[in-house]
């Protein structure tokens, strides 16, 4: 059984609240209750891009 580390399991939570919120940053930032700065910072930070809407 492979342990996540706490960035990766971080990573991952915040892509789901992206996600669940349609990349709606502010709001990303209330249910995280963190800045939209350090929302647009760990986005950065973990390479994390927005999906293609149209699927390319």
């Amino acid at each position: 059984m492979k342990i996540k580390s706490l960035k990766e399991s971080e990573k991952d939570h915040l892509l789901t609240v992206l996600e669940k919120t349609h990349w709606d940053l502010e709001k990303t930032s209330r249910l995280l209750k963190i800045s939209l700065q350090q929302v647009k910072s760990k986005i950065k930070g973990y390479g994390i891009r927005r999906p293609d809407p149209h699927g390319s």
